[in-house]
């Protein structure tokens, strides 16, 4: 492809380069550079692509793209622009055709807690309606029922948001790959770090979905304030914003986008707000392992949604949802039928098939790895069990990550579970040991505890000591199926574990 046609979308501050010249690749790592290749120069938490400028020319790149001249070899071609990351989201945006402009819908998801199954509610809404979705989050991308492999999201291995959303090569590539086989809606995910990172500013997508906001990410973006402004980001995408403004971050950003953007505001558990909201969720029933179910209300659309997910946040994520796609013209009945089709999302309260089907006590795996995620999780299974039922919550914190959420995990955990497991949970290059000290800051150590740190061994001690009518969360991982150490990705699957014990102990 011509190198005039990739940087069509970017204003240059130099230009040193043929732009007639066919451009034959494209890389921003220099150890995947071949002979007439585009090399990006991406300036990284721990290294900066400029310095690798040489080692990209011996392998062959034949034009640069840098935001300084001071490392190019003279004579080598080069162009200048501010802002190298975001000339990669465009470079290959345009490499693959700018496939996202071919659909009719892109519905964008942010939040804290929430993404996954809302993209998730989206899909089988869209679905309903006869579209042919595709989704990229968290769990998988898909195009309708065909998974595509990312290959990670990144090519910097176990990159922080990159499996949220994929790093822009693999993040368009995949767009390109829906659009071929006739996907008409997108849904995706957009994490903290690609709307810092500028990974998704060529798309505009059609609605934008903001979930909550609560403690994540400090590690990279520092304080609260910097985060809620990468979330923010997306608000300036988008030409329709769907807000939960019982949030308090999301509320403020409502405030500020009511003259220049359209804003759709929702409201559920907190009635002094359903005023202020343009839609309501009314007369909720949040009706145990059962589901909910509520009315959802607008001038525009009243009607009651079912979901057979339970939980308070099966609330916020399906209102949102159907207010999202209402606002884009899907009928309500294609909302109402689209929510209630979808059973569960991989890893979000999924229980496990422990392989016993009298095994006295039931096992769940969950996703929450955030304070404000096992506060949720906790309050919602406090609100399923039967009297004298225990939970039993089995979980860690990962290593080369957000450390200040350590001991808030460990006292949520603490206050709202009736027995805790701490153990580890990819800790990358960090000691487990010394995590699991950060987490006990937090463990009321007059409530019963136990410390566990091989989590194979942690899973193992759960389900041996597991009593009648317990209720076993293994909390973390998920949708995930490996552990990080120090000694890379291994296969790790808690389902498989949980089972393995039941046969060891129960069978």
């Amino acid at each position: 492809m011509e190198l005039s046609v990739l940087l069509q979308d970017i204003t240059l501050t130099e230009c040193k380069a043929d732009l007639d010249f066919h451009v034959t690749g494209i890389a921003s790592d220099s150890r995947k550079v071949k002979k007439g290749y585009l090399f990006i120069c991406i300036k990284g938490e721990h290294h900066d692509g400029h310095l690798y400028i040489s080692d990209a020319v011996e392998r062959g790149a034949a034009v640069i793209v840098a935001s300084c001249s001071d490392m190019i070899p003279v004579g080598v071609p080069y162009v200048l622009v501010e802002n190298t990351r975001s000339a990669e989201a465009y470079i290959w945006n345009r490499r693959y055709g700018c496939p996202h402009e071919k659909m009719k819908y892109t519905v964008a998801v942010t939040g804290t807690c929430g993404k996954t199954s809302t993209a998730f509610m989206l899909r089988e809404i869209f679905r309903s309606a006869g579209c042919k979705v595709g989704v990229i989050t968290t769990v998988r991308a898909m195009a309708e029922d065909r998974v595509i492999d990312l290959h990670g999201g990144s090519s910097v291995s176990d990159a922080a948001g990159a499996m949220t959303t994929p790093d822009p090569e693999y993040l368009y590539g995949a767009i390109y790959e829906m659009q071929k086989s006739g996907v008409d809606a997108l849904i995706f995910e957009a994490s903290s770090h690609a709307l810092s990172q500028y990974k998704i500013d060529p798309i505009a997508p059609s609605a934008a979905v903001f979930t909550n906001l609560s403690e994540e990410h400090l590690d990279y973006h520092l304080t609260m304030e910097n985060y809620y402004k990468a979330k923010a980001r997306l608000a300036d995408l988008a030409d329709i914003c769907v807000l939960n403004i019982d949030d308090c971050y999301f509320e403020r950003l409502a405030e500020g986008l009511k003259d220049r953007k359209k804003v759709v505001s929702c409201s559920a558990f907190k009635a002094e707000k359903h005023d202020l909201s343009e839609v309501s969720a009314l007369r909720i029933n949040v009706a145990g392992l059962s589901g909910v179910d509520y009315i959802y209300f607008s001038e525009k659309a009243v009607f009651k949604v079912t979901s057979p997910i339970p939980g308070e946040f099966t609330v916020y994520n399906s209102m949102l949802a159907a207010a999202a796609a209402l606002s884009l013209g899907i009928p309500p009945e294609a909302v109402r039928d689209g929510i209630a089709s979808l059973r569960g999302v991989d890893g979000r309260l999924e229980a496990v098939d422990t392989g016993c089907d009298d095994l006295p006590f039931s096992v769940f795996i969950d996703y929450a790895h955030t304070p404000a995620a096992i506060e949720s999780l906790l309050r919602t299974v406090r609100k399923m069990r039967r009297d004298g039922e225990r939970i039993t919550l089995l979980f860690g914190c990962g290593g080369d990550r957000d450390r200040s959420k350590r001991r808030k995990m460990g006292a949520a955990a603490s206050r709202l579970a009736d027995f805790v497991i701490v153990t580890s949970d990819n800790c990358r290059n960090e000691d487990p040991a010394e995590i699991i000290k950060e987490i006990l800051l937090g463990i009321d150590t007059e409530r019963p505890h136990a410390v566990i740190c091989d989590r194979r061994e942690a899973i193992e001690y759960a389900v041996r000591e597991a009593r009648a009518g317990d209720i076993l969360i293994l909390a973390g991982k998920g949708h995930e199926k490996y552990e990080i150490d120090s000694g890379g990705k291994k296969p790790f699957d808690e389902c498989e574990l949980v089972r393995e014990a039941v046969r060891k102990f129960y069978l």
